[in-house]
């Protein structure tokens, strides 16, 4: 019994090394394949993510390049590249192989626009940024900064060609700016004087086709936006809105199809509530007197972009905040001489405006101090012009103070037919 009890353990033991080394065997056949594909994926996606990379500089330095690579040889694998269009993005997808392995990336980017400041003025002369002017976004001037009073921006502030006083002689004029998010000069950052509006003009004529009513030529257009999602309409000339057509409602949809109302050859007196997304622009103005808008009471949302958040202390995305509105205007965009403007009331705004050629300003500059402009949005102007006047203290004598923030929607979404650059910027980027 020893002898076979002997053998019995012997090939018991063997059995057993025998079904561990297969085991063994197996899992290492395993490992080297899982390896092997592991390295596979990577390259593929490797691979990927070089083309689109590829593709995103071929795109930054020619914007309108959408060629694509076919079949393109990166090391022991291929990729292939295809731009294309939805309208409002520019769609770049990249797949890389690599043996029998593929991966794909798809970019997503749109034009970037230049409502990516609370405040931005081109050139801004003499005027100022005055005490009770706050901030609270980024603000850029390609001039100099100048500063009249104890303002506070609370957003990155840059300018080309620094601060009017220096900073070392701000104090010695007794004033304190507070820059709480930062301050830099020797920054550029361009737009164009000359802006046309003719992509806006285009669409609004095609709205035409479409039973729309929102392209006019040679007449000052009043338009008074309602809670309800209509607005109101009349064509006459000046301020006196008595002397217009008679006032014709219409749903918003209707009125302007492609969300876009164009006035050349004239003025926009507007007020209201917008509920939905629309842009007005005042274009081919002759001179000073066409190409402007002027508000002549609150312009805002069914629901404020921007909110009060105590438990940071900061401002915060309104997600119930679905309206949007582009202000577009060839010369000025001005604060009214309106009773409703002027009897100590603030001034609500809810919108992205770009001035082409002119600025931000008072229609009067006899307006008293009347209390405060308070945007939420965007505002981007060729030139700094006068909201406010003041003392050699930087206190109000005129007009209003500055309450500005930045509607940080704009950082993907902006009004229908905004100005945009020629440059893009990736908006998703998907693996």
């Amino acid at each position: 019994m020893g002898g076979k009890a002997t053998v019995l353990l012997v090939l018991g033991f063997s059995l057993i090394f025998l079904v561990v080394g297969y085991n063994f065997g197996n899992l290492t056949n395993r490992a080297v394949d899982n390896s092997i594909s592991y390295y596979s994926r990577t390259s593929a996606y490797n691979i990927a993510g070089s083309g689109a990379n590829m593709a995103l500089n071929e795109i930054f330095i020619n914007p309108t390049w959408n060629s694509g690579y076919s079949n393109l040889a990166i090391g022991e694998g291929a990729v292939n590249v295809s731009v294309s269009s939805n309208g409002s993005e520019l769609i770049v997808t990249s797949v890389g192989t690599y043996y029998d392995e593929t991966s794909t990336v798809i970019v997503k980017l749109q034009a970037s626009s230049f409502a990516k400041y609370a405040w931005y003025a081109g050139n801004m002369s003499s005027k100022e940024f005055v005490t009770g002017d706050t901030i609270w976004g980024p603000l850029h001037t390609e001039s100099k900064l100048n500063i009249g009073g104890s303002p506070v921006f609370w957003g990155k502030v840059t300018a080309l060609k620094g601060m009017n006083p220096s900073e070392k002689n701000l104090a010695k004029n007794g004033y304190y700016p507070e820059f709480h998010g930062g301050y830099e000069s020797g920054v550029s950052v361009e737009i164009p004087t000359n802006y046309q509006f003719t992509d806006q003009k285009a669409a609004a004529i095609d709205g035409l086709s479409s039973g729309g009513a929102s392209y006019f030529t040679g007449t000052d257009v009043w338009l008074t936006f309602n809670a309800d999602g209509t607005v109101t309409y009349r064509t006459g000339s000046g301020s006196d809105s008595s002397t217009y057509s008679a006032p014709i409602t219409q749903s918003l949809s209707t009125f302007a199809p492609n969300n876009i109302i164009y006035v050349g050859f004239g003025n926009v007196y507007t007020s209201g509530t917008v509920k939905g997304k629309i842009t007005i622009a005042a274009g081919e103005s002759s001179g000073s007197g066409h190409g402007n808008v002027y508000l002549v009471d609150d312009l805002v949302y069914t629901q404020p972009p921007m909110i009060w958040d105590p438990s940071i202390n900061n401002y915060v995305v309104n997600e119930a905040s679905t309206d949007m509105l582009g202000i577009l205007a060839s010369n000025n965009v001005r604060i009214a001489n309106t009773a409703a403007n002027v009897a100590d009331k603030d001034i609500n705004l809810h919108a992205a405006i770009f001035a082409a050629q002119g600025g931000f300003e008072m229609e009067d500059k006899s307006i008293p101090p009347s209390g405060t402009l308070k945007l939420l949005g965007s505002a981007v102007a060729a030139k700094e012009e006068v909201v406010a006047l003041t003392d050699k203290w930087g206190n109000i004598t005129n007009g209003y103070i500055r309450h500005v923030v930045y509607d940080e929607r704009m950082l993907t979404t902006v009004p229908p037919y905004f100005p945009t650059t020629d440059q893009f910027e990736v908006i998703s980027w998907y693996e």
